[in-house]
């Protein structure tokens, strides 16, 4: 998530990095029985604006275990988002023996407001078909946070799965069938998720459905045509910026990331969400949602678009995660990926140096003059969602370290080894299934930069009781 929007151009980069492939089953595996979870969402309107989300999931067939043990959830707040749970209305379950009584255990909430859940268990056995239906109420201002919540604007809704969704839980793979029922909107809408247009399939648990966008209603879409290709954007209302010449940019800078990253080939397609009256954006899988200004409500907009907070939100997927407490990775996904959202758009052309001088020097001097610079991530993890500039702390300190590190492994290498090639190895690596932690992150900086690379990891990044100070020529001779 990026608090700013920015303005970009790219050139190639040695920057490359990998996912991974499902692994072969055993010869002599039997398939599980293919458990299909049935998803109705009715968008509900009352005059133009919509209401809520009329839900139903249905399953015929129970995965393994959830007819003695039948749990839903959803989040009571998620990612500093509040009130998710509180907005579901009219919660009914109901089995081939009739209606199921719930009992209800909320979670101890997170003092930095990261996700907890309210559960409702089942109080008896459950006899399929199992047929669950509520209704998700959408407000129609943004509550907060990420844009996460539902929110109902310009004839539409939209949102995240975490915003609205009552789910079983399981840890089982199911064929989650997303089916939208748009009989409340006027002809031509259209319903979009973060896996396709109108109907969909997403394998996976149904939580899998939490880690993706979903707009309807009278959507604008980039191309105009419709067509999905590689890239493609979907929004409501009227941003104050051109959102087809924006997206035409934002397609050119994804397809430099992913010539400039190399390791994605062919790049998968990718879907942009943008929502008018709403603020920041956050990336989910191949997706992200942008929240933007309303046309004349503000003078001040740029008129190209926030380019750089969409490069940024980009970038999430090629950057990915590394295994880490709660909170704690932000060092690395967020910090690694501010340092190439600065980095990459000026070695591709999308930004002259002067605007990648101007991005560094509003970074280094947010970092410098917060009273949060050396809080220890633990600290910042706290915090959380109650204090923005606490919370993008290791956005900017974790930047400024991989500068420093760059430098340190290519004096240590004698200018043979970059940090683009170490992160190209770790992600080829996390690609063929191994495991990315802090532990492999230590014994690989100490051997590319020297044994005082787990003091500074530890000393910068863990505890924060030392501010970065990257050496002349960290970044570059200009």
């Amino acid at each position: 998530m990026r608090r700013r929007p920015l303005a970009v151009v790219v050139r190639a980069c040695a920057a490359t990095l990998v996912i991974s492939s499902p692994c072969s089953a055993p010869i002599d595996a039997q398939p599980a029985p293919r458990v299909v979870v049935t998803h109705t969402w009715k968008p509900v309107r009352e005059g133009a604006e919509v209401q809520a989300i009329d839900v139903v999931t249905t399953l015929q067939r129970l995965p393994v275990g959830m007819a003695d043990s039948l749990v839903l959830d959803a989040p009571i707040t998620y990612a500093g988002v509040p009130g998710i749970a509180e907005r579901v209305q009219g919660l009914a379950v109901q089995d081939a023996q009739g209606p199921v009584t719930l009992r209800v255990v909320d979670e101890t909430p997170h003092p930095g407001g990261f996700p907890h859940y309210r559960r409702w268990h089942a109080t008896r056995t459950i006899t399929p078909p199992l047929r669950i239906t509520y209704k998700s109420l959408a407000p129609h201002r943004a509550v907060g946070g990420p844009p996460f919540s539902l929110l109902a604007t310009d004839g539409g809704v939209s949102g995240a799965g975490s915003g609205f969704l009552v789910l079983p839980v399981t840890s089982q793979q199911v064929v989650n069938h997303v089916e939208w029922d748009l009989s409340g909107f006027d002809r031509g809408a259209r319903g979009v998720t973060s896996w396709g247009v109108g109907t969909v399939e997403v394998t996976g648990p149904p939580a899998e459905l939490r880690q993706g966008w979903i707009m309807a209603g009278p959507v604008g879409r980039y191309p105009a045509s419709g067509a999905e290709g590689r890239f493609s954007a979907t929004w409501l209302g009227t941003p104050a910026w051109d959102p087809a010449a924006t997206m035409t940019w934002a397609r050119r800078m994804y397809e430099s990331l992913g010539e400039q990253y190399g390791y994605l080939s062919p790049l998968p397609t990718y879907r942009v969400f943008v929502r008018v009256g709403s603020r920041g954006g956050t990336a989910l899988g191949s997706s992200f949602m942008l929240g933007t200004t309303r046309r004349g409500d503000s003078a001040a907009v740029d008129p190209e678009g926030p380019r750089l907070t969409i490069a940024h939100e980009m970038g999430h997927l090629f950057v990915g995660s590394i295994e880490a407490p709660l909170g704690v990775a932000s060092w690395f996904t967020e910090g690694l990926n501010t340092y190439y959202t600065r980095l990459l758009p000026m070695r591709g052309g999308f930004i002259t140096v002067d605007e990648y001088v101007r991005q560094l020097n509003a970074d280094f001097q947010a970092y410098y003059r917060s009273p949060s610079r050396n809080l220890s991530a633990d600290s910042i993890v706290k915090v959380g969602f109650r204090d923005e500039d606490t919370r993008h702390i290791p956005y900017l300190r974790g930047s400024f370290y991989f500068a420093d590190l760059d430098v340190k492994i290519r004096e240590a290498s004698g200018g043979r080894r970059t940090l683009d090639r170490v992160l190209r190895e770790l992600f080829e690596a996390r690609a063929r299934g191994q495991r990315l932690d802090h532990d492999l992150w230590i014994r690989t900086v100490v051997r590319e930069a020297g044994p005082s690379a787990r003091d500074d990891f530890e000393a910068i990044v863990l505890r924060g009781e030392r501010t970065v100070v990257p050496p002349a020529g960290a970044f570059g001779p200009c």
